[in-house]
């Protein structure tokens, strides 16, 4: 979203972002609006390497676990990822080392338990996750606030 075409509800004037580009504010009348993360924005921030399991892995370890604590489970063992997941209730994305790849596993959960899980090539499994993590944050603060440091461009 660019500031020219973010007007102001109010006045009609042109908004201007803040720093991390969610908040939008009018100069003339101080009204502010929330603009919306977007799975795009995510996906470039997080700068994911689908071609080596060990940078993939280990770079969505390093951008998620240390800054959505109790949601994500990391196992690793001689700083080497081998089990990491993210779980944004009801969805949770599961993603572990086999042989020398990654399995890419997503579940829907229901009062805790997974129902079913989906395995998924690793490319379609980071469009659900980015997906989910931009409507989680748009619904959650602080989870909006850590993915505003990951946001691409």
């Amino acid at each position: 979203m660019s500031a020219e075409s973010l007007r102001c509800s109010t006045c009609g004037a042109a908004m201007k972002p803040d720093a991390n580009g969610r908040l939008y504010a009018c100069h003339y009348c101080g009204a502010e609006v929330q603009a919306a993360i977007d799975a795009t924005q995510i996906a470039a921030g997080l700068k994911l390497d689908l071609a080596n399991a060990d940078a993939f892995l280990n770079g969505l370890a390093t951008a998620l676990h240390g800054h959505l604590g109790t949601r994500t489970t990391l196992r690793a063992a001689g700083g080497r990822v081998d089990h990491f997941e993210i779980n944004l209730d009801p969805d949770l994305f599961v993603v572990k080392r086999e042989g020398h790849g990654v399995v890419a596993q997503y579940k829907k959960l229901v009062r805790g338990v997974a129902l079913k899980t989906h395995t998924h090539p690793l490319d379609r499994w980071v469009q659900l996750l980015t997906k989910a993590l931009a409507s989680h944050a748009n619904e959650n603060a602080r989870v909006a606030q850590v993915l505003a440091t990951l946001k691409g461009g």
